[in-house]
């Protein structure tokens, strides 16, 4: 049973395109999708859900609300919807993993002497990349051959060609270097080679990166005829080496397509919530790639036909977004709802006509089948992989939680560190281990606010950094409840007026006030009063001293806001309570809207609400690491009980490795070859790695501002 508010949403979805939001009761939004008609696409979850699988079923289970944009069409539809999943990631969505892995070949076009190089982001430098690739050992040992047989340099020297000699502008090295004593370079910092023949050996390494190793052939055969009429031996048996070399390296790829054209295979399986992906790459009609890849697919398994579609679609998506390359066909596993719509949005990135290709029959289907059977190959591997690596993870969150007295095991654990250099640059890190291992997704980075250059307090950094942290979670507060204010709670009203402030006159209207209720009876009250364009301000907050210290302030408060939707939130306060809207995370402002300019105070706070949304900060950890003793742990721990969250926090000392627990004295006695020591030494040294890079990285930026 639907209830009122999505009913009353459905029925006011527009006949446009757009995208949509799926959201559970806490505002954490569940599923991004688009549609060509928003109304007909969202209503029809709900219409009838025996024909849904049951991935969807659990999505509809948790829907609690709903928001969409229109868009005037429905490749503006795709591009809003893949922007949304990536600032998002929501939980019902195909993610692609490791996409902060992948990595590029480079080649540079503004030097006269080009560099290669492996890089992990794509730039609009003028350069030519390749990719992307997932295997970064790979891409080196690749680069490794071309660089024996074509003699490409690999330094970082500013090099440039003047009067018929190169000049060194950027010496960032000695020169000439081994590579060059070895054979692995041309010699362009000392003149050995011209920029236009260095030029040639780029050309055809591109050539090879595209996979076109007829043409390279061709040119170093006619190369190699030209050098023996030359009477040039030597150089000739160098040229014959390096097309012996290219050619056994491509005699290996023994899958060809038919028609030899430039295409993608694409095959994949679902096992477990996870789509495993094999991704062949036929050039001129040869294979001259693979590339494997994992996504997130919650709830789709085996077998699940009506959630393969999604699949594909999120792979194309996400993986041609980030392509540098594009192939003139894709053969798909299976036919697309929308293969129209796909085949613009990739003619559109690739700047020529893409077709999608479901082959049922024939050689292109037996290509389709091998990546298929790859794709099982490589979910066999990984999975055997993880196998092998589970057991030991999995003692050590048992054998912690058992340690910690834990209620449950800690699957999600969050550890933080403060690094600065001398009082400068203070930076702060959070990193995240799921299931005991990394989640480099989640990680953050922070830079302090309360702390002035040349200050070193890591207490209070580690209280900031906590408080910017938790604020975002729910309070686990119980026997209270949320709600606007009603008639029958007038009296409880006043009376928290009078404790407050000696009289019982109620200010205002009653509409402007949200209350927090213990049986029934308001025990506090946030009065927000509302100005132009959905901006608020907020005139009253008060808390009853018996519940005080529970999170219910900033509980209520956040309850006020998101119940109002409001965009823009102001307050003016007395000195005494900057801390508090600090830790909510209102910014200081130095002037106020017209509208409330009757009411100035000692301080100006402006909040907005649409900057809070964060995917690893909606998600509560079982477990808080603080890198630290007695001292960073009470610290971290008044930010906690700030918001009333039962979160279990331990502090880890570097010295002696000691484990501190709230309301102990002395640590935690855990054996030194535990493997539930060892985990948390991983998280610790990991937040310690995260935030010294981070406050290098700082330190180096602001050496040149």
């Amino acid at each position: 049973m639907l209830s009122k508010p999505l009913q009353s949403l459905l029925k006011k979805l527009p006949h446009s395109p757009g995208v949509y939001k799926m959201k559970d009761e806490d505002g954490r939004i569940l599923y991004i999708g688009k549609a060509k008609d928003l109304s007909k696409r969202v209503r029809s979850y709900f219409q009838d859900q025996k024909k849904l699988t049951v991935r969807t079923q659990k999505l509809l289970e948790k829907v609690a609300d709903l928001e969409w944009v229109e868009v005037s069409s429905d490749l503006e539809a795709l591009f809003l919807e893949t922007n949304f999943i990536k600032e998002f990631r929501p939980k019902y969505n195909v993610l692609m993993k490791d996409d902060k892995n992948f990595v590029y070949i480079k080649i540079t076009k503004n030097e006269d002497f080009p560099r290669i190089e492996v890089v992990r982001r794509v730039e609009k430098d003028g350069a030519r990349y390749f990719g992307p690739k997932t295997a970064a050992h790979t891409v080196k040992k690749t680069l490794a051959l071309l660089q024996k047989l074509f003699n490409y340099r690999s330094c970082d020297l500013g090099i440039e060609w003047k009067n018929g000699k190169a000049e060194v502008i950027r010496k960032t090295m000695a020169y000439p270097c081994l590579d060059y004593h070895i054979k692995r370079c041309a010699g362009p910092c000392i003149s050995e080679i011209s920029p236009e023949e260095y030029k040639k050996s780029i050309t055809q390494i591109e050539r090879f990166l595209e996979g076109d190793t007829k043409s390279i052939e061709d040119s170093l055969k006619v190369q190699m005829e030209t050098q023996v009429e030359n009477k040039e031996f030597e150089k000739a048996a160098k040229t014959r080496d390096k097309l012996q070399a290219l050619q056994s390296l491509f005699h290996e790829q023994v899958v060809t397509s038919p028609d030899h054209q430039n295409a993608d295979i694409l095959g994949f399986v679902l096992e477990n919530g996870k789509a495993y992906f094999n991704l062949f790459m036929l050039r001129d009609g040869k294979l001259c790639g693979q590339e494997n890849f994992i996504a997130e697919a919650a709830g789709c398994e085996a077998g699940d036909e009506p959630g393969a579609a999604e699949v594909v679609e999120a792979f194309l998506t996400q993986y041609y977004e980030k392509a540098t390359a594009f192939p003139r066909e894709i053969l798909l596993p299976l036919e697309l709802e929308e293969p129209d719509f796909f085949e613009t949005w990739l003619s559109n990135q690739a700047d020529h006509r893409v077709r999608l290709v479901f082959p049922k029959r024939g050689k292109k289907h037996a290509l389709a089948s091998l990546a298929e059977k790859n794709a099982r190959s490589f979910q066999k591997q990984h999975k055997a992989r993880w196998e092998h690596m589970q057991p030991s993870d999995e003692e050590a969150l048992l054998e912690l939680a058992e340690h910690l007295e834990l209620s449950k095991v800690p699957k999600r654990m969050e550890a933080y560190d403060i690094s600065h250099l001398g009082g400068s640059d203070t930076v702060a890190s959070m990193v995240v281990f799921e299931n005991g291992k990394p989640k480099k997704s989640d990680y953050r980075k922070f830079h302090l606010r309360s702390i002035v250059d040349g200050e070193i307090d890591d207490f209070k950094s580690m209280s900031e950094i906590l408080a910017r942290r938790l604020r975002y979670l729910k309070s686990a507060a119980k026997g209270f409840e949320f709600r606007k204010a009603a008639k029958r709670h007038l009296p409880g009203i006043a009376r928290l007026f009078k404790e407050w402030r000696g009289a019982d006159e109620v200010d205002g209207v009653l509409d402007e006030y949200t209350l927090a209720l213990k049986n029934n009876k308001p025990i506090g009250l946030v009065r927000l009063v509302k100005g132009k364009e959905k901006s608020y301000l907020l005139k009253s907050l008060y808390i009853s001293p018996k519940v005080r210290a529970q999170g219910l302030g900033s509980g209520l408060l956040r309850y006020a806001i998101q119940k109002l939707k409001a965009k823009r939130v102001y307050v003016s306060c007395i000195e005494k309570m900057r801390d508090f809207y600090l830790r909510f995370g209102f910014e200081e402002v130095k002037q106020f809207p017209e509208e409330f300019l009757n009411d100035l105070k000692e301080v100006l706070f402006a909040y907005n609400p649409s900057k809070t949304y964060d995917a690893s900060f909606q998600s509560k950890p079982d477990l808080i690491v603080i890198d630290g003793g007695k001292g960073q742990l009470g610290a971290a721990l008044k930010s906690r009980d700030f918001y009333g969250l039962e979160i279990p926090m331990i502090g880890l000392a570097k010295r002696e490795e000691d484990v501190f627990v709230p309301g102990k004295s002395f640590p935690l006695l855990i054996p030194k070859d535990s493997p539930a020591l060892y985990l948390l030494q991983r998280i610790r040294n990991e937040a310690h790695r995260f935030a010294i890079t981070f406050q290098k990285d700082t330190r180096a930026k602001s050496m040149f501002k």
